[in-house]
């Protein structure tokens, strides 16, 4: 009982609502007519749009279509006489209304759209209203057409044109432009000084001065053996009597004895001499360079029957 009670309060206030919208509309189709007989057009195809959107009804929508030719806008007038020929009431009223469009139709102007870029995704509005863009000419009223085209990353793009009736406006539209906007530049971030480097260590120059030291060491050693070598080898040649290629058969043992300890020590002092000479060499090249030492240089002595030296390791 409680829901059908609802449902009558909604109905009728629904009704009276409708009641009220139709005789508001009532009221401002028959202003609109005063206006039209007074000769104020303009507000005369204001009271009639105001109706119509108050309560929709055929009558008023012929009216404003016969205020809208009388104002100069054929185009809209056409348009509404168009919907009329299809969705008035009564036959009479649908051949009337396709009669009177047919007699506008050859008035009205029209445009049509031309884009340099028609990938560019453009919208486009004429008067601040959204149009397709299509090449088949549409109805516009004459006067001003004000036109606007934008796209996404692209610059607006607008122009103020006249449409004549009769004409055809062709309204071209180039390829907008990229909207390139400055970007804020940001401070540069603060400079990150670093200490400066470490002092270059004179570890390698002392180094190369070590080693110079004993190769010249090696190469004094090596002299000494050279000389040793020579006084031998003349010991030798008197124990034989002036040579050792004729030697007495009796002192042949002790001069092939003097003969090998002076081949000896003329070897170890070439050997001497060789690794003495290069130990100069590198101690002067890591006293020239002296570059940052990374590794400590060892130095170990060689010795063997026949041979004596000085072994060096590490990063040069």
């Amino acid at each position: 009982m409680r829901t059908l009670l609802v449902a009558i309060v909604m109905w009728f206030g629904a009704s009276v609502a409708g009641a009220d919208a139709k005789s508001e509309a009532i009221l401002l189709f028959d202003q609109g007519l005063k206006e039209m007989k007074a000769g104020q057009v303009e507000k005369a195809c204001n009271s009639f749009e105001r109706s119509i959107a108050t309560y929709s009804d055929s009558g008023t929508k012929g009216s404003l279509a016969k205020c809208y030719e009388k104002l100069g806008r054929l185009a809209s007038s056409w348009k509404l006489w168009r919907e009329l020929a299809d969705l008035a009431p009564s036959g009479a009223l649908r051949r009337d209304a396709a009669a009177q469009a047919a007699k506008l139709e050859p008035k009205i102007g029209r445009y049509v759209i031309k884009l340099a870029n028609p990938a560019a995704g453009i919208s486009v509005t004429i008067n601040g209203q959204p149009t397709k863009l299509t090449d088949i000419p549409v109805p516009i009223d004459a006067g001003g057409v004000i036109v606007r085209a934008y796209a996404a990353g692209r610059k607006d793009w607008s122009a103020e044109l006249a449409a004549t009736d009769g004409d055809v406006l062709t309204i071209e539209i180039p390829e907008l432009a990229p909207d390139i906007k400055e970007e804020i530049k940001k401070p540069p971030p603060e400079e990150i000084r670093k200490p400066p480097p470490p002092a270059p260590s004179n570890k390698r120059k002392y180094l190369g001065l070590a080693l110079g030291g004993v190769g010249g060491v090696a190469v004094i050693v090596g002299g000494v053996f050279g000389v040793k070598a020579r006084g031998l080898f003349a010991d030798a040649k008197e124990t034989c009597g002036g040579s050792v290629d004729n030697c007495v058969s009796d002192r042949v043992v002790e001069a092939q004895g003097q003969v090998d300890d002076a081949r000896s020590a003329g070897t170890l002092s070439t050997v001497m001499f060789v690794v003495g000479g290069a130990a100069v060499v590198g101690g002067m090249v890591l006293y020239i360079t002296a570059p940052k030492a990374t590794e400590k240089l060892a130095i170990k002595p060689l010795a063997a029957p026949s041979t004596a030296g000085v072994a060096l390791s590490g990063r040069f």
